[in-house]
C-alpha cells in the first residue's frame, strides 16, 4: 500500500459529544451544525482516539506507506476541530488533512490524489466507517477497511 487515507468521525475518533450536560455519540445534520457552531474548535473535546486504527495506521508508515486524513467536512469551524483533534492525539502523523464538503467527494478526491502521486487506484486505501462509501471505492479498485466505534464512547 503506498497511500492511506484516513476517516475522522467514527474511524479515527470515537464519537462522544456532551449535550446538555449528558453524552451522546450522534445527531442529525442540523444537531451537528448546531453544535459545531457552539463548540467551535471544542468541537471534539470529549472525542477520543481510536487506538486500533492509530496502531494499524503506524505499521503502514512503518512500510512506507503516506497517510492522509480524508473527511468530510460542512464548515470550516469544524475542519478547524477536526485539526486540533488529529493534532491532539495524532501529531506528526499524517502527510496532509484533506476536507470534502460531501462523502460522495471521498473516492473522487482519492482518485485525483493516486494520480497526483502518479500511483494506481490499487496501491491506496481508504479506512472509513460508512459502509456506502466504502462500497464506492470496489469499482474504482481502491482498497477498503470499514471500521466501527459506535460502541467506544466514554462513559458518563
Amino acid at each position: 500500500m503506498k497511500a492511506m487515507f484516513i476517516d475522522v468521525d467514527g474511524t479515527l475518533s470515537s464519537p462522544c459529544y456532551r449535550v446538555d450536560g449528558r453524552f451522546q455519540i450522534g445527531m442529525s445534520d442540523v444537531q451537528w451544525a448546531d453544535y459545531c457552531k457552539a463548540n467551535g474548535e471544542d468541537t471534539y473535546e470529549w472525542c477520543r482516539p481510536v487506538m486500533q486504527v492509530k496502531e494499524y495506521a503506524m505499521k503502514a508508515k512503518a512500510n512506507g506507506t503516506r497517510l492522509y486524513v480524508l473527511t468530510t467536512s460542512g464548515t470550516e469551524i469544524e475542519t478547524v476541530a477536526k485539526r486540533r483533534f488529529i493534532d491532539r492525539y495524532y501529531a506528526g502523523m499524517f502527510d496532509d488533512i484533506y476536507a470534502v464538503e460531501h462523502d460522495d467527494d471521498k473516492v473522487k478526491f482519492i482518485l485525483k490524489k493516486a494520480s497526483e502521486l502518479g500511483i494506481e487506484p490499487g496501491d491506496c486505501e481508504l479506512v472509513e466507517d460508512t459502509y456506502r462509501i466504502l462500497l464506492q471505492t470496489v469499482t474504482e479498485g481502491i482498497k477498503s477497511t470499514h471500521i466501527t466505534t459506535i460502541l467506544t464512547g466514554i462513559n458518563e
